[in-house]
């Protein structure tokens, strides 16, 4: 990959696009190696069983087609996990390594790793890189950059001359402060409506008490500790450096002590663990008993007896709702907002989630729209869904999607009006999500049907599913190649529309990827339009094709590369650089998560060159965006 020409934007793209696992898995998992991916490990979901003598086989789950229109999965054994967290198979041999809910510590590493880099480059920029991640909807992203906000070396020290303070030096960690603190407090009852909008999205996008616990455990990972201390944050050569973070909870906790209508919203939203974590996490000690009640929390004296608070104390007993019918359950939802979480938590299990009370729920704004494109398959095994007032409340929550999870639920559903419901609320969060950057601008997609593709076909296929619900058809142009290209026409916006236009197609033959660009040649961008080229393949060939590019007039401001198997050549890289345009690197497992499409797409467009097209569309590259983003201020009560 040449990286001559990237600017600090372009490797932020680089971050953003070339791994799109999860930094935290909330299941058990194991890793196996994996050339192909920048980390170096695959994850893959697992479950367990114990054996009559005490061992433990693994077993991992993996997906196959549908069954009855429902996705499922099949369980393969793998081995037996060893008293060294690995798993060995029949033989002994170690072949996987077995993890246990939590941090991925290579994904977190790497993440973190292309962040500090960044903050190399350029410090403000990294701090201002920050304050725009946190309105976005990226909570990895989001969690490494506080991380590394509250640690970083800028942090408003005196600069000093003759023993005199010139000034002070700005203050970066503020910035991870405010990532921390922002998002949750009061407005006046004088705030203006856009007031009110704003806070609304700053509670949307703000971190919750896990995602603040979140950062605390990425701080303590072990090479990320590592990397604190290379650069010379902190010192400490053994623990990790955990920065202001400390001091940022204590505010954090301080400030919703004092509100006392604050810390019951969480206790309410289910995050009483949480923040009884963060409490033990930074020491805090509490004003007043009303801090362990609120948290329903009962002290126990320390062995060296220095607690003098609430100890023994008596707390309320917990709301319960044991012994009340199903009727007194709905008044008292109709009775009481409150939310769906908290619903489901106090049902009594010999009652349960029953269609009245989910019915009362729903018409009481329980559920958020999220919850409600989630509740899809319960709300249709219950007959809600025929119900109008409900279709009418979930055809809007559907529709508001800001992502594509409901594609997955799709799955999930019998009938073909919900399922294909679900699916168009999909494609629209998508279509949402990018409409502005692929203004003005062409996609090209070409596909290696070469030989070594046989088995790649079919994923090239899915991938170009899932850009095509992105981007309008007008704008999208599919060619296939081996020593010859040919255009592949897509005749509708569908899985079936492209499952009808690769008909016939089959792997064999060379690779030529020249080929596959000139035979798209007749569809030239626009005067006024950008281009974008996104290559699928294998790379194996061993010379660039700068030159078929140049002929066929399509002017690429960048590539998109989807590699599918390591290879010695590098002709797509190659080229990219004799053209002087950059070339990001989308891992594949992009794919297969639904709710990453489209901030890739937004990302990759955003941070590629434009206006290279004589009278093209101005956008705003990511870069720009970035550097028009005010920085975070801590809110006035933490200044």
């Amino acid at each position: 990959m040449q990286h001559e020409n990237l600017g600090p934007a372009e490797r932020i793209i680089l971050q953003l696009t070339s791994y799109s696992d999860h930094m935290v898995h909330n299941r058990p998992g194991m890793i196996t190696p994996e050339p192909t991916s920048p980390i170096g490990v695959r994850w893959q979901p697992v479950t367990h069983e114990r054996e009559p003598d005490g061992s433990v086989v693994v077993y991992k789950l993996v997906k196959h087609g549908k069954r009855r229109g429902q996705a499922s999965a099949e369980r393969v054994r793998v081995g037996v996990r060893d008293g060294d967290g690995g798993i060995c198979d029949d033989r002994g041999r170690k072949v996987a390594t077995y993890r246990k809910a939590g941090i991925f510590p290579e994904v977190a590493t790497w993440l973190y790793r292309q962040a500090t880099e960044v903050w190399k480059l350029d410090n403000e920029f990294a701090a201002r890189w920050a304050s725009w991640a946190f309105a976005q909807d990226n909570r990895d992203l989001k969690v490494v950059l506080t991380a590394l906000m509250l640690v970083q070396s800028r942090k408003g020290e005196p600069v000093m001359d003759d023993g005199a303070v010139l000034f002070h030096d700005e203050d970066f960690r503020a910035v991870g402060e405010a990532m921390i603190l922002l998002g949750f407090d009061n407005l006046a009852k004088t705030a203006t409506e856009q007031q009110r909008a704003e806070l609304a999205t700053l509670r949307k996008r703000a971190l919750d008490p896990k995602l603040v616990r979140r950062v605390h455990d990425l701080l303590r990972v072990p090479a990320v500790a590592a990397i604190n201390r290379e650069l010379g944050f902190g010192r400490s050569g053994r623990r990790a450096f955990l920065g202001r973070w400390p001091k940022a909870v204590d505010k954090y906790l301080r400030f919703r002590e004092a509100n006392p209508m604050l810390l019951s919203n969480l206790v309410r939203a289910g995050y009483t663990n949480a923040v009884r974590g963060l409490a033990r996490q930074v020491g805090y000690k509490p004003a007043g008993v009303a801090f362990f009640e609120a948290l329903r929390w009962r002290q126990v004296q320390a062995s060296d007896g220095r607690r003098t608070m609430a100890i023994a104390a008596e707390l309320a007993k917990a709301e319960s709702w044991d012994g009340l019918s199903e009727e007194a359950i709905c008044n008292k939802i109709t009775a009481e907002r409150m939310s769906f979480k908290r619903v489901v938590g106090l049902l009594p299990k010999e009652i349960g989630l029953t269609r009245a009370i989910m019915a009362a729920a729903i018409e009481q704004g329980c559920l958020s729209d999220k919850e409600l494109v989630i509740q899809t398959p319960t709300l249709e095994a219950m007959g809600l869904l025929e119900i109008q007032d409900v279709r009418q409340r979930w055809e809007t929550a559907v529709r508001a999607a800001e992502d594509q999870r409901a594609r997955n639920i799709a799955l999930n559903v019998k009938h073909k009006a919900t399922k294909e419901m679900l699916q168009e609320g999909a494609d629209a969060a998508v279509q949402k999500a990018v409409e502005e950057v692929v203004r003005g601008l062409r996609v090209y997609f070409f596909i290696d049907i070469s030989s070594s593709m046989d088995d790649s076909i079919a994923q090239a296929k899915r991938y170009i599913e899932m850009f095509m619900h992105s981007i309008p058809l007008e704008q999208l142009h599919v060619a296939v190649f081996n020593t010859a290209g040919r255009e592949i026409t897509i005749r509708h916006r569908s899985a079936k529309g492209v499952q009808h236009a690769f008909r016939g197609v089959r792997a064999g033959g060379g690779t030529d990827y020249g080929s596959g660009v000139l035979a798209l040649r007749n569809h030239a961008p626009k005067q006024d339009e950008d281009s974008l080229f996104i290559f699928v393949g294998d790379e194996e060939q061993y010379v660039g094709f700068d030159q078929q590019i140049e002929q066929s007039g399509l002017r690429p401001m960048a590539f998109g590369f989807v590699r599918m198997r390591n290879s010695s050549c590098s002709a797509v890289r190659d080229t990219a650089a004799q053209l002087g345009i950059p070339c990001f690197l989308i891992d594949e497992q992009t794919f297969d998560d639904v709710y990453a499409i489209g901030r890739i797409v937004r990302a990759v467009v955003a941070a590629t060159p434009v206006g290279q097209a004589t009278g093209a569309i101005k956008r705003k590259s990511l870069v720009e965006q970035i550097l028009e983003t005010k920085l975070l201020q801590k809110p006035v009560w933490a200044a």
